[in-house]
């Protein structure tokens, strides 16, 4: 599988450290010195269909291709407004796509969902076909801006990519722990039942993270999944030109650079300005880095994911 182009969307709302001070116990100087964060995007009215709509405009502009080739979607988000449609249904609609011979859904694999999305799209891509693939996230919708330990961390926005089927080489490598304590959003309230027990209605879907175990799993799966899908295609980390990894903390990407032994340099970040933006994160920082003019065709590049479930996973390709 190649890629084509890339896109990205914001909110035009950044919200800087300074504003979490009213909100929570913090200040600029602990975000910044325990996450690398200085600034956010928040929505005050995107959507994940939106923002996702927007990105994927920009990534079939940027490919060139016809939105009537398209014959894969799939969507990474674990904010999308309903259980169904599916985002990518719904993209579907909005971009115009062929209703024949395509197929639309969604995956929820947190942070990681992009990278699986990709692994995916390797196995039912035909050749003359071509995906789009998008992660999407208004996590402001299930952040609770009272917790000071999760709060400061997240963003909104989306990244897509347009893919063609292509015979270069391609390495995926994917794995799940099951925990369903250390990285949560909350069950979805259900609705009146008349024929169940009465209970009391569940807490609201509200981001928890055990910051301390999730940063130990981040770590060890991207410094486990790089090294796996780099020995598959016979290099070294260090005979990688990009690494774009999932932005969730600078600390863990400079951890993860140097238990790899790779030039910290190749390791793309735009954490500071962008929070974790959850399935967008990925997406949205290889678009910043093709648009940088720094990633040239024919360079080999390592994308890393890990996130809620607990998931991770990295690819290896060629650009």
């Amino acid at each position: 599988m190649r890629i084509l182009g890339t896109g990205g969307a914001l909110p035009s709302n950044e919200v800087g450290n300074g504003a979490f001070s009213a909100l929570a116990d913090t200040s600029d100087e602990w975000i910044v010195s325990r996450t690398g964060i200085r600034s956010r995007r928040i929505s005050s009215g995107d959507t994940a269909l939106s923002l996702a709509r927007s990105a994927s405009e920009r990534a079939i502009a940027s490919a060139g291709i016809r939105r009537e080739d398209i014959s894969l979607v799939v969507c990474a988000s674990v904010t999308g407004e309903t259980l169904t449609p599916s985002l990518a249904c719904l993209l579907q609609r909005d971009l115009g796509l062929r209703e024949d011979n395509i197929l639309a859904f969604d995956i929820n694999a947190a942070c990681t969902g992009f990278i699986y999305a990709l692994g995916l799209a390797r196995e039912f891509l035909r050749p003359g076909g071509y995906a789009l693939l998008v992660g999407s996230e208004v996590l402001s919708r299930v952040t609770d801006f009272t917790d000071r330990s999760t709060c400061v961390l997240f963003g909104d926005g989306a990244g897509a990519v347009a893919a063609e089927a292509s015979d270069g080489e391609f390495h995926f490598v994917s794995g799940a722990r099951g925990d369903g304590e250390s990285l949560v959003i909350g069950s979805i309230p259900p609705a009146p039942n008349p024929f169940s027990a009465a209970r009391a209605s569940p807490p609201p879907p509200l981001i928890r993270m055990n910051g301390q175990e999730v940063f130990r799993f981040a770590v060890e799966s991207m410094t486990k999944s790089i090294l796996c899908v780099t020995e598959r295609a016979g290099l070294a980390p260090g005979d990688i030109h990009h690494f774009v990894c999932h932005q969730a903390n600078r600390r863990i990407i400079e951890s993860a650079a140097r238990r790899l032994g790779a030039p910290p340099e190749r390791f793309f970040m735009n954490i500071e300005r962008r929070g974790n933006t959850s399935a967008a994160s990925v997406p949205l920082a290889l678009d910043e880095l093709n648009a940088s003019g720094r990633l040239l065709r024919g360079e080999r590049v390592v994308l890393s994911g890990f996130g809620g479930g607990l998931t991770y996973g990295a690819v290896y390709m060629i650009w």
